[in-house]
């Protein structure tokens, strides 16, 4: 069983990693198989049309199960309720696609660790607020990290930062705080016929 995790970009791409650990670990945990999780990167926010036609190549592809689309809500829509509706009427509202979306980015799943990041890059700063997703449009979780890394005198690589931060991170902390995330991952775990969190 394969499923497709169709994501915006790099950043959401190095984010599959953690999530096949993840899962991997709770199939362990639980004597079940794990489950084939592959991204397919769309670069930028597709349109409707561009959406529907990626979507439609990936479900009729030889053993996958479902396609589940991850987009960010900045700077394209004002909520995940917005993105994930977009995704789903895109879809066709069929029912081996499942929407989710990151409020207000993928980085706002980062947010949790913040003391962790701190750190790791040398410097002392408060966490940005009590909800990662809250953090919003005018200075979303991607901004205030890359902000946290200036300051540290160093430059803040997405897909290399998603990578480092989150390599030995239990993800059910972030989902703990991440409504969103905890979305996301109880989706797969279902479909891996595992307890949600």
């Amino acid at each position: 069983m394969t499923v497709i995790l169709l994501v915006e970009g790099a950043t959401e791409t190095a984010l599959k990693r953690h999530l096949k650990r993840f899962l991997d670990h709770r199939a362990m945990s639980e004597n079940q198989p794990k489950m084939a999780l592959r991204t397919k990167p769309f670069r930028t926010v597709p349109n409707a049309v561009q959406f529907e036609k990626r979507v439609r190549l990936e479900l009729g592809a030889k053993g996958v199960k479902a396609v589940v689309g991850l987009l960010d809500v900045y700077p394209n829509f004002d909520s995940a309720d917005e993105a994930k509706e977009f995704m789903r009427k895109a879809a066709g509202f069929d029912e081996r696609f499942f929407a989710h979306a990151a409020q207000y980015d993928v980085e706002a799943w980062l947010l949790p660790y913040w003391e962790f990041i701190c750190r790791r890059i040398g410097v002392t700063r408060s966490r940005p607020g009590s909800n990662p997703e809250q953090v919003n449009h005018f200075s979303p979780p991607s901004r205030r990290l890359e902000e946290l890394y200036r300051i540290a005198k160093r430059k803040y690589k997405k897909p290399l930062e998603m990578t480092a931060i989150l390599e030995r991170q239990d993800l059910s902390i972030a989902a703990q705080e991440c409504r969103e995330l905890r979305l996301l991952l109880n989706t797969l775990l279902k479909m891996g016929g595992l307890s949600p969190l």
